[in-house]
């Protein structure tokens, strides 16, 4: 990334974590729009009708058994968030890590010495001993709060020595409720045919490429459910919940 003011690039997302909490659930830009501004990324489909992936500028969307497919140019998004990982990206080596919260505390490490109030997108490609995912079912109007879908339509699975990407999206605090604060994984397999949002991992080994960014554009949903909530009803807790399921 160049210090370049017109240069610089944005990580780019659609809506508010806030809204997607209470469950605005509705199409707010497609495929193509988020492939214009990122080739790495994470969200979720319309309906919340599962995760979303993107990587290496392609998007995949995790159906309810784990199996992941590409996603269609057209397909909606309620809410995502994307980015150019650009070459400059600092590079890390990891060794074996035991778990999500000791892979979060190697890149807070980083985070730490680059500046705790920039956002940051990480890629790691790696083997993993385990990874625990989910996703969701697609819903139906009326919508449900997020942490209600949970409760009911949530599917997880674990996935055993296998190889892959995890994308990783960094939010400062003071940015919580736009988006999740501190990391935020999802996973695609190395053969692009499995993922999920990250509970927890077991990995052997991995490469970090590191992204430090200054700059983001958001794009606000049009739909009346947008215009007539208020999103101050979003409560930490329930955001804590969507992160780390039921």
């Amino acid at each position: 990334m160049t210090q370049n003011t017109q240069e610089r690039d944005a990580i780019y997302q659609v809506s508010t974590l806030q809204a997607l909490v209470l469950g605005n659930f509705y199409g707010s830009a497609d495929m193509r729009t988020l492939q214009r501004h990122g080739d790495i990324g994470l969200g979720t489909f319309a309906a919340v009708a599962g995760e979303l992936i993107v990587v290496d500028g392609r998007c995949y969307r995790v159906l309810g058994n784990g199996r992941a497919v590409e996603a269609k140019p057209e397909e909606q998004t309620p809410f995502a968030s994307v980015a150019w990982l650009g070459e400059d990206a600092a590079e890390i080596h990891l060794g074996a890590v035991s778990s999500i919260e000791a892979l979060k505390k190697e890149l807070d490490a980083r985070v730490e010495l680059l500046g705790l109030n920039y956002m940051y997108v990480g890629r790691i490609d790696g083997r993993f001993r385990r990874v625990d995912a989910r996703t969701e079912l697609p819903q139906q109007e009326p919508y449900k709060p997020f942490a209600k879908v949970l409760e009911t339509d949530e599917r997880r699975f674990t996935f055993e020595h296998i190889e892959g990407t995890l994308v990783c999206f960094y939010f400062p605090s003071y940015l919580s409720g736009v988006n999740t604060p501190g990391w935020h994984l999802h996973f695609l397999s190395a053969d692009r045919t499995q993922g999920g949002h990250v509970f927890d991992l077991a990995m052997t080994a991995g490469t970090v490429r590191l992204g430090r960014y200054d700059r983001f554009t958001m794009d606000l949903p049009h739909n009346q459910a947008f215009r007539d909530v208020s999103l101050q009803k979003a409560s930490q807790d329930e955001i804590a919940q969507i992160e780390q399921g039921k």
